[in-house]
């Protein structure tokens, strides 16, 4: 007996030809993304011996062919242990230690709830409650859990925890067509432990169905089909809390360039007035050391850390940590990582305690990239040619206001402990969370936001 869970969904309306124009949504014959999706909820490390599961009306059982099901038995308890038997083999056993179903060979043992309903197809695994049904495969001494879900059912666990449901409801379009694409570009990100993508930072956070709103449901449903493409294919939809002003251009990011990835005005965003919007920490240089080691750049102690370079949105694209050991250079997003604890952006400044405050800084770009100089060290252009910048106070104006900096002549000390002072929170390419938020509460709709964040892109009906 077999039970096919669900078909992929590649066959779309036929009715439609390849690209045709529908309220000012594109549809597109040649983008197609399955209509189920393998979440990674236990693996690795964080893999178990044994897991309790519980649903209302018992269970199908069997195993998974990639996506499709293949059913086996049906289990009449509710209430049912999985774990290993004394061969080892992933085993569904009753609360009495009874076995009810074993899987054959290595190929795992798959169980779908008995529902009357599609809406209804859910359960609990250690107490959390999910939809669709699950996967349990050997891994290493313990078992691993995965997650087999409907796209859209998964978007709803997806979205209501990447946005509140108290957000505007075009904000919420906006995050379910993101989360949707993340979903399809990343098939198989995990495939060497059997899934698509986790559920935690490293992929989209996904905790079932316990923050699932109606608000989230109206989101999720009302793009239901839909992704944003760039030239006929799915772009690569990236998303971040908040990012100040503006977003980032990927270059400076991750090396690569993108044309829909591109910096963007962020004005809408309320930077000051969110969480981690505008943010400080302080390391020692104990803390420091330690981490550099941890990402595999030792250094030994720590003595300076000093920004190099930055972009021209003001995000530090190339730092120098010296040590008393080695220095080390990083470049892009590794000068946000290596100090992860404080640095929530890309965007800060650092200083140690032992460096003198009082320096004067002056901002100069080859109109791509910011560094910032000392003034003794500038050049500047005059009338009988070029000389060196001479005195210590600065002077800088708007046009209405003027303010004056001296540049101090004190001497550093060692260091015992970096500040690190920023705007915005993540990696600042794409979409801006925040950013998104606040263009709604302009009055935009989510089509708006989308080719907004990423440039020159679409929104695209695929199924």
């Amino acid at each position: 007996m077999k039970r096919k869970f669900k078909k992929t969904l590649c066959l779309l309306l036929s009715i439609l030809c390849s690209v045709a124009c529908i309220g000012g949504i594109t549809a597109n014959a040649e983008v197609s993304i399955p209509s189920v999706i393998k979440v990674g909820l236990f693996y690795g490390s964080n893999a178990k011996t044994s897991f309790g599961v519980s649903c209302e009306r018992g269970y199908y059982a069997g195993w998974f062919d990639d996506r499709d099901f293949k059913e086996d038995k049906i289990i009449e308890n509710t209430d049912i242990k999985i774990g290993l038997d004394t061969n080892g083999q992933v085993t569904a056993f009753d609360l009495n230690g009874n076995l009810l179903y074993q899987e054959s060979g290595n190929q795992g043992l798959g169980i779908s709830p008995i529902y009357t309903n599609f809406w209804e197809e859910r359960f609990s695994i250690d107490g959390t409650s999910y939809r669709g049904s699950l996967y349990f495969i050997k891994d290493g001494d313990g078992i691993a859990v995965i997650n087999i879900v409907d796209m859209d059912q998964y978007l709803y666990g997806v979205v209501s925890r990447e946005m509140s449901d108290t957000w505007p409801i075009e904000s919420l379009k906006a995050q379910a067509v993101c989360s949707r694409n993340y979903a399809a570009q990343n098939l198989n990100k995990h495939s060497a432990y059997g899934f698509d993508i986790c559920a935690n930072t490293h992929c989209q956070m996904y905790t079932g169905i316990e923050r699932e709103a109606q608000s989230i449901y109206d989101a999720v449903d009302a793009t239901r089909g839909q992704v944003l493409t760039y030239n006929g294919e799915l772009c690569k939809c990236y998303y971040s809390a908040s990012m100040g002003a503006t977003t980032e251009d990927v270059k400076y990011v991750w090396g690569n360039e993108v044309p829909y990835l591109v910096s963007v005005d962020n004005s809408y965003e309320d930077t000051e007035n969110i969480p981690n919007g505008v943010w400080s920490g302080v390391i020692t240089v104990d803390e420091a050391s330690t981490m550099m080691r941890n990402k595999g750049y030792d250094v030994g102690d720590v003595q300076k850390i000093e920004v190099l370079e930055y972009s021209p949105n003001g995000r530090v694209i190339k730092m120098r940590v010296t040590g008393n050991t080695a220095i080390k250079t990083l470049e892009r997003e590794a000068c946000r990582l290596v100090f992860s604890t404080v640095t929530k952006s890309q965007m800060f400044t650092v200083v140690g305690d032992g460096e003198a405050e009082g320096h004067a800084y002056v901002a100069v770009t080859d109109g791509q990239k910011l560094a910032r100089v000392r003034p003794g060290k500038l050049e500047l252009l005059t009338s009988v040619g070029r000389s060196e910048f001479q005195g210590e106070t600065l002077y800088t104006t708007n046009g209405r206001y003027q303010k004056t900096y001296q540049d101090s002549t004190e001497v550093s000390a060692a260091n015992k402990s970096f500040t690190f002072r920023g705007q915005g929170w993540g990696h600042g390419v794409g979409m801006s969370q925040y950013g998104a938020r606040g263009m709604a509460n302009a009055g935009y709709n989510y089509a708006d936001i989308l080719t907004h964040y990423f440039s020159g892109a679409e929104v695209t009906q695929v199924y």
